[in-house]
């Protein structure tokens, strides 16, 4: 399994790649899809490099992808092995030119994400993990390995443009912030110690996790839905995922910080 990280790494930089080479260009192709979501053409650049060259390295595993159609429950139920992937986590970021998006890229096996790669083009920095071989972040050529804060004054990672009401209602504690964009790259925040916690509240998809879950588990956190249940892979016939709660350091108390059960009016 740790063979096939650094081909891993190299494809999500190839697909960054792509994505660059139309970010902040006249006409990104913006669309919405059925779910009423954007999708642009850097989307779809970074989905079909992903998916030739994952289909080249390991031509017997299976992808399930956001941008390409997802198979029925009875036909993927029994994969031991898949990608699951991301081709742009933060497609409204992209449209925005914040810069705040990346290429996700996980493999997951029995159910949990067992390899995961984050890229984030923009900063050209990228996020990997394996199981039980540790987190790490690599910029310049240049690799560190990254774990959670331990604990201190409580730091949340947040949307730009959320309202701070939207999650500190879920929390019974006072907390700084960070603001960084798309779902992955908060959660590598809280991987890396530059915050503690991040909640998403509102629709993602399993391709959101997959890569976040073993980069964060891997950094001494974890993700679990907002009841503190493990999220689940490749079991219902939705890949939505439940809101979610990205945790750090263990030495927290989260069950007792954060009220599951409060939702929003």
């Amino acid at each position: 399994m740790i063979e096939l990280l650094e081909p891993c790494i190299e494809l999500a930089q190839s697909a960054g790649a792509a994505i660059m080479a139309i970010y902040k260009k006249d006409d990104i192709g913006e669309q919405e899809k059925s779910d009423h979501t954007p999708v642009t053409k850097a989307d779809l650049a970074a989905n079909d490099v992903l998916v030739a060259g994952l289909k080249a390295l390991a031509p017997d595993i299976p992808i399930m992808s956001e941008e390409t159609p997802i198979p029925a429950l009875a036909d993927r139920k029994n994969w031991q092995r898949y990608w699951l992937l991301d081709p742009m986590d933060g497609t409204g970021e992209f449209i925005l030119e914040s810069g705040d998006f990346a290429v996700n890229i996980a493999l997951i096996e029995n159910n949990r994400p067992v390899l995961g790669v984050i890229y984030w083009p923009a900063k050209e920095t990228t996020y990997f993990a394996s199981y039980q071989n540790g987190a790490f972040k690599r910029i310049d050529g240049n690799d560190q390995q990254i774990n959670v804060a331990t604990p201190d004054n409580l730091t949340l990672a947040v949307s730009r443009r959320q309202k701070i009401e939207a999650v500190s209602q879920y929390l019974n504690m006072q907390f700084t912030t960070v603001a960084v964009g798309s779902c992955s790259l908060k959660a590598c925040i809280v991987a890396e110690g530059k915050a503690d916690c991040f909640l998403r509240i509102g629709p993602t998809g399993e391709w959101d996790t997959g890569a976040s879950q073993i980069i964060v588990e891997e950094a001494g956190g974890c993700i679990t839905d907002a009841e503190f249940k493990p999220l689940t892979y490749n079991q219902r016939e939705s890949t939505e995922n439940p809101d979610f709660i990205v945790m750090g350091h263990p030495d927290w108390e989260w069950q007792k910080m954060i009220n599951p059960h409060q939702r929003a009016v």
